[in-house]
């Protein structure tokens, strides 16, 4: 048995950064304008940010099927026989069913689960998956292992311009224009719990009440502990309202490790530039 471990772009790491664990790495595209990118391989954050801040438009689609099959079959032309897919969540893209379909049509035994998420998730999963195979791990195992860590794990968006989930199908274009008019920035919930789907949690007045909710809403959470879980803070140059929720965390929850990070390109597509991200994740 030979395996190798396959990450998307969702993951909060670029295609070099990848490699550097020993992580195969499918870049989504992005389209700013009329102008295609493959995320994380030549289209870094501060263009899409520059780009998003002048109000270009953006949009999202799977890695080129084409780089896929040639992965795959560079695979087996070196005898790879199982591949361990670590993908952002089925409700947000078909990303993985696609490759699976690939993998298997090669003769690939292909090895995934939903990971509810993505993000510092993805990242961590996909970390830890390429660790436990260096062990020596069976596929089964390590699978069984990570969706332990799915299971205990949850992550809580606040962003600022309601308009780019409108434009994603997440909210009407009249909730966004009344929200935007009234102030309302939504708490938004990524888990299990909501099968990986963007779900409403609560509805706050300003970007700040927002922020600090969403933190007393993790501190409450009866499996939170600072020895086994790690928090990672995401923003768009947000660095401020980032910092906040560092600060409140930090005293809500002492200990905790906390890790910073910016939103990655195919994820800040849709949520928007000024977007904070907090995820909390067991590790297994």
């Amino acid at each position: 048995m030979k395996i190798k471990v396959v990450m998307d772009s969702g993951g909060l790491m670029n295609k070099q950064e990848a490699n550097q664990f020993g992580i195969d790495y499918l870049p989504l595209q992005v389209r700013i304008n009329d102008q295609s990118y493959l995320d994380g391989v030549d289209l870094d954050r501060n263009f899409l940010y520059d780009q998003m801040e002048k109000g270009a438009k953006v949009q999202t689609s799977l890695p080129p099927l084409g780089l896929v099959d040639e992965l795959f079959q560079a695979y087996k032309n070196t005898g790879v026989t199982d591949v361990l897919l670590i993908t952002l969540s089925n409700a947000l893209s078909s990303t993985n069913e696609k490759v699976q379909w690939l993998g298997k049509e090669l003769g690939l035994h292909m090895h995934t689960l939903d990971i509810y998420s993505t993000l510092g998730m993805e990242k961590y999963m996909a970390i830890y998956a390429k660790r436990m195979v260096d062990e020596g791990m069976e596929p089964e195992t390590i699978i069984a292992r990570l969706q332990e860590s799915v299971d205990r794990s949850c992550g809580y968006l606040i962003v600022e311009d309601l308009d780019h989930l409108a434009k994603g199908g997440r909210l009407t274009p009249m909730a966004a224009k009344l929200g935007g008019m009234l102030k309302i920035k939504p708490i938004l919930r990524v888990s299990k719990d909501t099968q990986g789907r963007v779900d409403l949690y609560d509805k706050v007045r300003t970007m700040k009440r927002a922020i600090k909710e969403a933190c007393e809403i993790i501190s409450r959470d009866p499996q939170l502990n600072a020895e086994d879980y790690q928090v990672v803070i995401m923003d768009s140059r947000a660095q401020g309202y980032a910092q906040y929720a560092q600060d409140m965390l930090e005293l809500l929850v002492p200990g905790i490790e906390i890790e910073r990070d910016d939103l990655c390109p195919v994820i800040n597509c849709h949520t928007g530039m000024g977007s904070v991200g907090i995820q909390y994740i067991y590790r297994r």
